[in-house]
């Protein structure tokens, strides 16, 4: 926090856009660094009456929130650059490289992320602040050679650019699960399961198959499936399951849902684990 501050001086010294845009944006990274860990935090507190899928959905809430910080961050370097564009101010170039570069030095140059939005946010914020420390050395240098403080506000405004397109897809993503959006491909996968689904002994039909993401990678379901009256409910929930599971990957919530034609209907609950290798049933009987 406090380099910010010297990086904020030194820009409004310098009149350099790229030094003041890129502390503003230091500060959101501070606190986008405060939400992930927080958010990471949060994610791994237990289930309970209120949430009851728990709380793994804050990170991908994390990475939305961090992802529109970034678009407003681009959003205000773009009009800013425009305008600094059509009326380029004094800078002081010499103080201004000699700052920057002891600033590229400090950032750690190696980062690493996953599938996970919340890491994601993270990262391209961290990303963004590279490239933002790279365009103000490169822009300074220019000026030095040319003298045309323009290709300040130019580098600012690809910078910019870089920030929006890269932050498009986590925002896509992050959205989709929000939404419970279900990809094309995993649509095509769940259709096929369903059709496998009706070839199993004693099925006769399926109705109210619902599918959608609770978090980035994982899946849950319900399915309700209508049986021949000496139909074992056990084993088609069973080997429903295990048909839904191969075909569906990352699904690890699933509520099968056995309706008899004699009228009896069970509801096995079924928990899949890939750590324990085992599926647990929760049996109840409809009144």
């Amino acid at each position: 926090m406090s380099y910010m501050f010297v990086q904020m001086i030194y820009g409004i010294s310098t009149n350099s856009l790229g030094l003041i845009s890129d502390s503003i944006h230091m500060f959101f990274d501070c606190m986008a660094l405060g939400v992930g860990l927080f958010a990471a935090i949060m994610s791994k507190w237990p289930a309970n009456n209120k949430f009851t899928y728990g709380y793994e959905r804050v990170e991908t809430l994390s990475g939305f929130i961090n992802g529109i910080f970034l678009v407003l961050i681009s959003v205000f370097i773009l009009f800013e650059a425009i305008q600094r564009l059509f009326n380029p101010p004094e800078m002081n170039t010499d103080r201004l490289l000699l700052e920057h570069w002891h600033e590229h030095h400090q950032h750690p140059h190696q980062h690493e992320h996953g599938d996970n939005a919340n890491l994601e946010g993270i990262y391209l914020h961290v990303l963004a602040d590279a490239l933002g420390s790279i365009g103000v050395i490169v822009s300074t240098i220019l000026i030095e050679h040319f003298g045309w403080t323009g290709f300040d506000p130019i580098a600012s405004i690809f910078i910019a650019g870089l920030i929006f397109m890269s932050v498009i897809p986590l925002l896509r993503h992050s959205t989709g699960v929000l939404m419970l959006i279900i990809s094309d491909d995993m649509i095509g996968n769940i259709d096929i399961a369903l059709q496998e689904v009706l070839h199993v002994s004693g099925v006769t039909s399926y109705s109210l198959a619902k599918f959608w993401p609770s978090d980035g990678e994982c899946f849950a379901g319900n399915v309700h499936v209508q049986a021949t009256a000496d139909a074992d409910t056990q084993d088609i929930a069973s080997e429903v399951t295990r048909i839904l599971k191969s075909h569906i990957n990352g699904l690890n919530d699933l509520a099968v849902q056995i309706e008899k034609a004699n009228g009896f209907e069970s509801c096995f609950c079924v928990v899949i684990s890939d750590m324990v290798g085992g599926i647990e049933f929760d049996r109840v009987k409809a009144n």
